[in-house]
């Protein structure tokens, strides 16, 4: 696939693929176009002749183009696989590649309020499922574990690489949507999670991080990895002119360069291993029972 689609970032997943085309510096918009025209042609006659070799079938309806730069509209051209046939590729302004939606705007905001709609869309329905006139609150947790909380696992790859306000209100709306569905919202979160032995949604990501990071450990991607983020720290350390190299000179726009995957440990290291969940002793229980008047909110 690398070898025969080469000239651009190609994600071949099943049988979606997504071909990434990075503009040339320094020329004006025309110019640009005429060069992105010109590479996608080639682009395309070779994706056409790799189909025909591996006998994989293009499916012309749901190939989509994207453009994203400064220039706002899209380029004037048209795509077409043939010359002499009309299946041309309409531009977009968004696309989804295995359940995320790709957009020029950076930020993941448009794909969270997508899956935050579907998850309340899927609670209205688990809320008004009743079997023989009644529902238990065990049927209704079974349910927002079956189809529910699959939605939420699309959010443990990003959730390290949220900002601090996207992480505590997805950690919100993930307690609130298990407390509507359980009826418990008028109990507050923390006592919520103690009382039921709830996970919570960051608790479910570490664990999710903590398993891709030990099947890493043993791989030749790891060690990589490993190798990349070494790299990382020598060259801070040069930027910081702790030691030098001989016919290379630092400058004042060389900028940090972190690893997704540094950024992930480091997101990971503050978080309890077992769990964030708090831990009250009976005591405590007990006093909320003869005194519940002396809290502000539980």
């Amino acid at each position: 696939m690398c070898s025969s689609l080469s000239g651009c970032i190609n994600h071949f997943f099943a049988d979606d693929l997504a071909g990434i085309m990075a503009g040339q510096l320094g020329i004006n918009s025309s110019s640009q176009c005429l060069d992105l025209e010109k590479r996608i042609k080639v682009f395309l006659d070779n994706l056409d002749y790799y189909s025909c070799l591996s006998d994989h079938p293009i499916n012309f309806n749901k190939t989509e183009a994207m453009f994203s730069a400064r220039a706002i509209g899209h380029p004037k051209f048209v795509i077409n696989f043939r010359q002499d046939t009309m299946d041309i590729i309409e531009w977009t302004s968004e696309y989804k590649y295995l359940g995320y939606i790709i957009s020029p705007k950076l930020g993941w905001g448009k794909f969270l309020k997508y899956m935050m709609t579907k998850i309340r869309q899927r609670i209205s329905l688990i809320k008004s499922f009743i079997i023989f006139g009644c529902s238990s609150s065990y049927l209704h947790k079974t349910l927002f574990l079956s189809h529910v909380l699959p939605i939420f696992t699309w959010i443990y790859p990003i959730y390290p690489l949220l900002s601090e306000n996207q992480q505590n209100d997805l950690s919100h709306f993930y307690y609130t949507s298990l407390r509507r569905v359980l009826h418990c919202l008028n109990w507050n979160e923390n006592f919520f999670a103690f009382a039921l032995d709830e996970k919570s949604l960051e608790d479910r990501c570490h664990s999710y991080w903590g398993k891709y990071l030990a099947a890493l450990a043993d791989s030749i991607d790891g060690e990589l990895l490993f190798e990349k983020a070494n790299l990382n720290v020598f060259r801070q350390i040069w930027i910081d002119k702790q030691f030098s190299i001989k016919c290379l000179r630092t400058s004042k726009r060389f900028i940090p360069h972190h690893l997704i995957i540094e950024k992930i440990v480091g997101w990971m290291a503050p978080i309890p291993y077992r769990s964030s969940v708090p831990v009250y002793e009976i005591d405590e229980i007990q006093l909320l029972e003869d005194f519940p008047e002396s809290f502000d909110s539980i």
